[in-house]
């Protein structure tokens, strides 16, 4: 996966606060504060939404990489479960051209210019019901293989909750903090393992 600019700079540059696992969520803040810093300071929820969406797809590539050595597939094409062009699986693990898992990344900023988001990453809905959906399509087709999505804001109740609640387990496998260590050395482990 090449990381364009102005991700791939924020992204190394911050890279050194990780010492250990419970640095990540700080590195992730990081890297959402100074790519806001890097954009004009007026955008709309859209743009923003897509810049933020992207920063944590290209960290959570880099943490996986670099950090764990593991080496993702990103933008997996599976026309028949009709994920291609913008529907592709976000990453996933393959050996040749078998798919052995696959994530969705739904992580965003808490906060814009110190004002904090009211329904960031997986506590909006709309983003729920996409990361719902794409395990959906994903398990029609692969119900045996696991299907994980990553975060760093995990909902804590409402609509959202609820809806993680029905998916987990059941067509998501797990949804992964990668803010909160021990989810994240549970996902390092599960990676490593079908790798």
């Amino acid at each position: 996966m090449e990381i364009r600019e102005p991700y791939a700079s924020i992204i190394t540059k911050n890279f050194s606060l990780i010492k250990e696992n419970s640095d990540i969520g700080r590195y992730v803040q990081k890297c959402f504060s100074d790519l806001f810093s890097a954009l004009p300071p007026k955008m709309d929820f859209q743009s923003r939404a897509k810049k933020s969406g992207d920063m944590f797809e290209y960290l959570f590539y880099y943490l996986m990489k670099h950090r764990f050595g593991i080496e993702l597939h990103t933008n997996i094409e599976v026309k028949k479960a009709c994920m291609v062009g913008a529907g592709a699986m976000d990453f996933g693990v393959m050996k040749e051209s078998k798919i052995l898992c696959g994530i969705e990344a739904k992580g965003s900023a808490d906060s814009y210019n110190g004002k904090k988001l009211l329904r960031p990453a997986l506590k909006r809905t709309d983003t729920m019901k996409k990361a719902i959906s794409q395990a959906y399509q994903f398990k029609r087709i692969f119900p045996e293989t696991p299907f994980f999505i990553v975060t760093n804001i995990v909902p804590t109740e409402g609509n959202s909750r609820c809806m993680l609640d029905l998916a987990e387990g059941d067509i998501v496998d797990k949804v992964v903090d990668i803010t909160n260590p021990s989810d994240l050395e549970w996902f390092v482990r599960e990676i490593k393992k079908l790798a």
